[in-house]
This record gives structure tokens, sequence and C-alpha cells, in this order.
């Protein structure tokens, strides 16, 4: 009996320490002309980071040169914007590798800021049809109702659904940062004594939340939306952080099994936290690519800019609509976002009948861009 009690309590006690990082190995030798691993990470990350942030500023420059659709632009620029985000932190993390693990949910904040801007640019899409109204918030909504405080059950568990990606991930973050500090996180881990599985599982829960809310929205929507290619918008930019999950889940897995040990080029800390920072680097020029053809200029080039370059990207980096869609609600939000338009005076592509003009007047700027 007391030999299992002294046993139970070393099974207890070795629950409640964190598995030291394995450091043995060889001799760490360079793995190209003088560099070692990571010194080339270091430079690779940053080359392909520069080619894709290149290439992304270049579309934005375009947007905002020809911006003549404020609201459906603007968001657009934003989730432009996840592309120098996520290469900025990818080559931060190959760089100090040790301070890899403080850096990289930040991946998680910039795509919820990304997917909260998209589903905005959806209600838009929807909103600029000639019946956008009535088929987003019900077909007994008219002018008159424009001033009401409810709005469909199914479109404010969306909403809310997408929106709370935002606090969740950056207080994920946060407390990845404190819990490391604290010495509580313990990545080597999955014990439930230790921060990092509650912060793996629920920030897989809230991403799991959010992404299907989103598809949940275009489904309710699609005769509305097929023809502006979301699916494909969706998947050119949800595609980086969902590919960037998967490696780092394989190459975690492939090293706790011990498939993956250290070697004369790469050290365990290189393997879990430089490569899949380095890999995402690395496919950042395709999604770039992805983008520029998802998110053309060309359909807002015909008409007049409404306003210049710079006041282009202040809207876009203005995200008081974003952070403001928590109280407000969809009702409240596409009152102000309508209010805004009145006073921008945005351009139409396609014409609606001018028997619904009383109507729709208000959404008649915000251009029924098929793109």
């Amino acid at each position: 009996m007391n030999a299992f009690l002294v046993a139970r309590k070393l099974r207890d006690s070795e629950s409640h320490t964190c598995p030291v990082t394995k450091t043995d190995g060889p001799t760490i030798i360079p793995l190209v002309g003088g560099h070692t691993f990571q010194s080339f990470a270091t430079i690779l990350s940053g080359a392909t980071g520069l080619l894709s942030t290149l290439i992304i500023l270049f579309l934005i420059f375009q947007h905002a040169r020809h911006y003549s659709s404020p609201v459906q632009q603007r968001q657009i620029i934003r989730i432009l914007l996840l592309v120098p985000w996520v290469c900025f932190f990818s080559f931060l993390i190959v760089w100090q590798i040790k301070a890899g693990l403080y850096l990289v949910l930040a991946l998680d904040v910039g795509c919820s800021f990304a997917l909260a801007s998209f589903l905005l640019l959806m209600c838009d899409y929807v909103l600029s049809n000639q019946n956008g109204f009535q088929e987003l918030f019900g077909s007994g909504a008219n002018k008159n109702d424009l001033y009401a405080p409810n709005s469909p059950v199914w479109l404010k568990k969306s909403w809310y659904a997408v929106l709370q990606f935002i606090p969740t991930s950056i207080i994920l973050w946060i407390a990845t940062v404190i819990s490391l500090a604290a010495g509580t996180y313990c990545a080597n881990s999955n014990s439930i004594h230790f921060a990092h599985i509650w912060i793996t599982v629920l920030k897989g829960f809230v991403t799991a939340i959010a992404v299907l809310s989103s598809i949940k929205f275009y489904k309710q929507m699609k005769p509305q939306l097929v023809q502006h290619n979301v699916m494909k918008k969706l998947i050119s930019f949800k595609g980086i952080i969902g590919l960037n999950a998967l490696q780092s889940f394989i190459i975690n897995i492939l090293v706790t099994k011990d498939f993956i040990k250290p070697t004369k080029y790469m050290t365990i800390e290189d393997f879990q936290t430089g490569l899949p920072s380095l890999i995402m680097a690395c496919e950042m020029p395709i999604f770039a690519i992805l983008l520029f053809i998802c998110f053309p200029v060309s359909p807002y080039q015909a008409a007049k800019p409404q306003h210049g370059i710079l006041i282009a990207m202040l809207q876009a980096m203005n995200l008081s609509d974003l952070l403001g869609a928590f109280v407000r609600g969809p009702m409240r939000m596409v009152r102000l976002q309508q209010e805004g338009l009145s006073r921008q005076g945005s351009f139409t592509l396609l014409q609606a009948d001018e028997a619904d003009a009383s109507v729709e007047g208000a959404y008649m700027g915000r251009g029924n861009t098929h793109v």
C-alpha cells in the first residue's frame, strides 16, 4: 500500500513538471556557404517576405489609387495587409527563434482582423444588390425598418461568431506571453496542468467558430455572393493561417514522437519553431499572387476615385468600424455605413431599377462590383 502511494505521488509530481527540451545532439555545422540553418533561414524568410510584401503593396497602391468604392476597398486593403503582417512575424520568429513562442500567436491576431473585414465585405456585396437590404434582413424589411434595433437571429449569430475572433485571439496571445514568462506554458507537454494545452484547444475552437460562421454566412447568401467569387477570396487568405497550423501540427507530432531528432544542421528548436515559420514565409509569394488574382483592382478603375491615396490608406487603417461592430450590431452598423456613404457619394457599377431607388437608394453608392 505504501509503495502504491509513493508511486502515485511520484506520478503526480511528474505531471506537474514540465519536460526539459532536448538540447543534446551533434554539434551544429554550417548548412550552406558558411551559414547555419538559422542564419540561412533568416535570409531566405526575409527575401521571400520582402517579395510577397512588394507584390501586395503594389496591389494595395492600385486600390488606393482607384479608390472609387471606399466601403468595399477599405475592407479589401485590410485583408491584403494580412500578407505583410504574416511575413513580418514569420521573419521575426525565424530570426529571434528563442522568442518564437512569444510571437507565433500574432499570426492569428492578423487573421482575425482580416476575417472580420471579410465579413463586412460580404455584407456590402449583398447590400449592393438591387434588393440587398431585404435579402439580408428579411423580406419584411424596407426603408421604414432601417432604424429598427433587431436583426435576424442567424445574422446576429454569424456576425458575433466572426467578430469574437478579434478579442479572443488577442487575449490568447497575451495569455501565451504571460504563461511563458511565468513558466507555466510548457510547449513540450499536453498536461492539463500547463497553459499550452488549454491555449491550443481554445485557439482551435475560436478559430473554427469564426471560419465556419463565415462559411455559413456565404451559404445563406450564396445567390447574392456567388458572382463575387467569395469562396475563392476566403480561401486565398484564410489558407495562410490554416496551412501554417497544419504544418506546425504535423512537425510537432513528428518531433514529440521522436520521428524527427536533432541533426548536425538543425536543433529541436529549429524544427519546432523555426521550420514552420520558414515554410510559411516561402509559401507567402504564392498566397500574394492568389490574393492579387482574387482581389483585382480592375472593377474599380472605370469610376472616378472618391479620395486620394493618403485618405484611402487612413480609412483602411481606421478600425473604428470593426471595433464598433461589437456594440452596434448588424442593423446599426448598416445604418452608420449608410450615412457615411451618403456623405462620400460612392459609385454604382450596376444601376438599380428606378422604381426601387427610394428603398435602396442608400446602398446605390456601395458599388455592385463583380469581383
